[in-house]
């Protein structure tokens, strides 16, 4: 086996990620899905690989190469000193990561994939012509559990905002969340966010109120193991709220990082079918939140936050009741 450079050798690295010092057979790659920052590959192994039972078990997630992502390695390093102190109360919400060095020969085998996907039209239009940094700048990727492995189906969603913004006005009808994807829809966008409900009717202690809006995320409204997990994020998003546009436009010896990214990570649900003595038809066994990389307020970010807020408070978007279709649950509070 020769040394880093080898294919094998990250294939070591895997099976040892499994405690298996000796993997037999062979190692793959797919492409699973991606985002603005990142692509996730499932990992496979062939049928004669004594790790085949743990195929598709574990996803990588590579960077892509653009200003705004920063070396795995750093990115690991931050999600352990600023996100994972965070949740010491209830460490299962995290999905477990590691660090897993690659090869040039699979980086440059994924930036392929991502090629002949453009060219077979199936990758998204907005995401063509971005890869993956070169071996010698991102050796790193993550390796971590893949939730949709085994029976059941993941749900995900970003609850966004379950704290008010603090510059929102004294009589606002709208909280964060609806005041902005009331303004999107006035100029025909959307976001992750526009889920179809105020995210406030999720810590509803009505189960008619919560039932309704977890009817927007899947066809099935048990709720168990949901609400605990959306009411830590708002204690930490209430812990972490110097979000208001007094401080975007003072910026000085604030840190906007941990609070933008709890409230824009996603919220993942496995859901399975319950034993046949249990009342209800679906259980969740695993609430986790993903996507908790730390948010850099450089590159614009900061001036498009503060223009944000200030265009939802001088447009009167968080006075307003908001449309027909989505009551905001500030308005009855």
């Amino acid at each position: 086996m020769q040394a880093d450079n080898d294919v094998e050798a990250v294939f070591h690295r895997i099976a040892t990620y499994f405690g298996t010092l000796t993997p037999t057979g062979s190692i793959s790659f797919s492409y699973l899905t991606e985002g603005a920052a990142n692509t996730i590959w499932n990992v496979h192994f062939s049928q004669d690989s004594n790790l085949s039972q743990h195929d598709a078990s574990v996803v990588l997630r590579l960077r892509k190469d653009i200003s705004s992502t920063i070396p795995t390695q750093g990115l690991k390093e931050q999600f352990e000193e600023r996100i994972a102190p965070l949740f010491l109360f209830d460490p299962s919400l995290l999905l477990p990561v590691d660090l897993l060095q690659l090869c040039p020969a699979v980086v440059e085998d994924m930036n392929q994939k991502l090629h002949h996907l453009e060219a077979t039209d199936q990758r998204k239009a907005l995401r063509i012509g971005v890869y993956h940094p070169s071996f010698d700048i991102e050796p790193y990727a993550m390796i971590m559990p893949n939730l949709g492995h085994g029976a059941g189906i993941v749900v995900e969603f970003k609850p966004k905002w379950l704290a008010q913004s603090p510059s929102a006005p004294r009589n606002a009808q709208q909280c964060r969340t609806c005041a902005l994807n009331a303004l999107r829809r006035s100029r025909g966008v959307s976001g992750r966010g526009d889920s179809g409900f105020c995210p406030f009717d999720l810590l509803s202690s009505h189960n008619g109120i919560l039932s309704s809006a977890l009817r927007q995320i899947w066809d099935d409204e048990e709720s168990s193991n949901v609400q605990p997990a959306l009411r830590q994020l708002q204690k930490l998003q209430r812990q972490h709220n110097e979000v208001g546009l007094h401080d975007f436009l003072n910026p000085v010896d604030k840190d906007f990082s941990v609070a933008m990214a709890l409230r824009d990570c996603s919220v993942v649900l496995k859901i399975v079918e319950a034993a046949p003595r249990e009342e209800c038809r679906l259980c969740i066994p695993a609430v986790k939140l993903l996507d908790l990389d730390l948010k850099d307020a450089g590159g614009g970010k900061l001036a498009k936050w503060a223009r944000m807020e200030a265009e939802l408070i001088e447009e009167g978007w968080y006075t307003t009741k908001g449309g027909p279709t989505i009551r905001c649950a500030m308005a009855f509070q």
